[in-house]
């Protein structure tokens, strides 16, 4: 009789925690699917996400499917089912568009499981842009899944995981993306489509040089100012690329230095000199940059 009590005890005490993942704030109306987690252990968890593509257009459901992993405590999604009304237009496999062969959605994403409606084109109809996965200390990777109205289905559309961190400019249509190489180098991207692709259209890069203490960097200051009571804070090396819309190369239009200094006052002030100064000589002699 006491192992039959415990056994009660113990499924109750499952059935709680599979409760537990149900959502309490819908988001484009999210809802669980009770019956699919109760039918597979509480491992798995659907969530419906609802939203119009366009204003003029009927609202979609999309129903996740993923499976929690409980060793990070992310989901893997399974699969995304979209409907229209009551009719199933497409059942979307999610892993083998995944980078790693399986997304990692953070387990507080699951009010939506990671899924955003978004005009990732710009054609007017919002995309579907899914969460894929970490990759790295300073980047993340995203599915991006296109309306195609002709076909009436969603297409997965790889180029766009190319552009890191993607922002999407609705206004100015253009795409923004950032990339880090460590603490001390940043680099940003300006994407437009040109005939139907994304292209890169500015690259900026920002490099700070990792002793702004060294004596090249002095000697530089020194030959500025003509004042060594200054403490350098940072230095950087910013570059900008543009591309040439009457010969679609890529041509630099900035390479500089910038001076982060702070005066015996606490003054802060900022310097900027060409790249193709005497401080280029001085900073590359030292192999700083």
């Amino acid at each position: 009789m006491e192992k039959i009590v415990w056994i009660v005890i113990c499924l109750l005490l499952s059935g709680f925690r599979v409760s537990s993942l149900e959502t309490d704030q819908p988001f484009y109306g999210t809802e669980t699917g009770e019956e699919s987690l109760s039918q597979k252990d509480g491992s798995y968890v659907t969530t419906t996400v609802r939203g119009k593509l366009r204003e003029d257009m009927e609202e979609f459901s999309f129903d996740i499917e993923a499976q929690l992993y409980d060793k990070n405590s992310t989901y893997r999604v399974r699969s995304v089912t979209v409907r229209e009304g009551e009719e199933t237009i497409q059942v979307i496999s999610v892993p083998e568009l995944s980078l790693f062969g399986e997304t990692a959605v953070w387990a507080d994403d699951q009010e939506n499981m990671g899924l955003e409606l978004e005009d990732v084109n710009f054609d007017g109809y919002r995309d579907l842009r899914l969460f894929d996965t970490p990759n790295g200390n300073y980047l993340v990777e995203w599915i991006y899944l296109v309306w195609d109205p002709d076909r009436g289905q969603f297409v997965h559309d790889p180029r766009l995981n190319e552009i890191p961190l993607a922002t999407f400019d609705q206004e100015d249509q253009l795409i923004y993306g950032m990339q880090r190489g460590g603490a001390a180098r940043h680099y940003f991207y300006t994407y437009e489509y040109q005939e139907g692709e994304p292209v890169m259209i500015c690259e900026e890069k920002s490099i700070y040089l990792p002793d702004p203490d060294s004596e090249a960097v002095r000697r530089c200051v020194h030959e500025k100012l003509g004042d060594g009571n200054v403490q350098v804070r940072d230095v950087c090396r910013e570059t900008v690329e543009e591309r040439n819309p009457e010969t679609g190369e890529m041509e630099q239009t900035r390479d500089e230095f910038i001076f982060f200094l702070v005066k015996e006052d606490g003054i802060e002030e900022t310097i900027i000199v060409e790249a193709d100064s005497e401080m280029e000589r001085l900073l590359g002699a030292e192999g700083e940059f």
